[in-house]
């Protein structure tokens, strides 16, 4: 009996080392979880969603919390092809602000943060700025990059192999937006969001 209550001590003790255990720059180290955001979610925090290809992209260092630190940005000229959801802005190419990016020698890389490639063409949720760029709603997941699956056919959403597929007879209104949109061509993914967008209005 005593050997079970010291080992049962022991495991607590080891699980709450490990949850606050200190990080490399002196700060506790926190798990942290992702929520999965429905196609909803993305529309309530998005401004517009379009089709563009990215341009040019230039990372800057920005002061962040106050002015105490500093991190490294990128801002990616978005080239317009296609308005899907919202009011675009005049012009037709729009600046999208990302977290980490590299300058000079020194990279940062934030985690969840959507990842936008050179000449890449995407779907994506962009949230209005107050300085007049935009962020992409939700990071990563407000992020749908295209590719051309098999030739002769228009491009599709390509996301990873790991995301989950829309389980069949489940409630697309709850299901990840990321499930619901993959392998989708720009004009199926155009309905499933104006579908979206009447069951909002409602």
């Amino acid at each position: 009996m005593r050997w079970r209550l010291a080992c049962l001590v022991g495991c607590v003790l080891l699980l709450g080392f490990d949850l606050a255990a200190p990080s490399l720059d002196g700060r506790a180290a926190r798990a942290s979880t992702s929520v999965e955001l429905s196609l909803a979610d993305l529309l309530r925090l998005s401004t517009l969603v379009t089709v563009g290809t990215t341009a040019e992209q230039t990372s800057v260092w920005e002061d962040a919390d106050g002015n105490r630190s500093r991190r490294i940005v990128t801002y990616t000229r978005v080239r317009l092809e296609r308005v899907l959801d919202g009011r675009p802005p005049a012009g037709s190419d729009v600046w999208v602000r990302t977290l980490g990016g590299q300058v000079g020698d020194i990279g940062q890389h934030v985690d969840g943060e959507a990842v936008l490639v050179p000449l890449q063409k995407s779907l994506v949720f962009l949230r209005a700025r107050a300085d007049g760029t935009h962020a992409v709603a939700g990071m990563a997941q407000g992020h749908f990059p295209l590719k051309v699956l098999r030739a002769g056919e228009p491009p599709r959403i390509a996301l990873s192999p790991a995301i989950g597929r829309l389980v069949e007879g489940g409630s697309p209104s709850s299901a990840p937006a990321r499930a619901l949109l993959d392998s989708k061509t720009v004009d199926e993914a155009e309905r499933i969001i104006m579908g979206e967008r009447r069951n909002r209005a409602r």
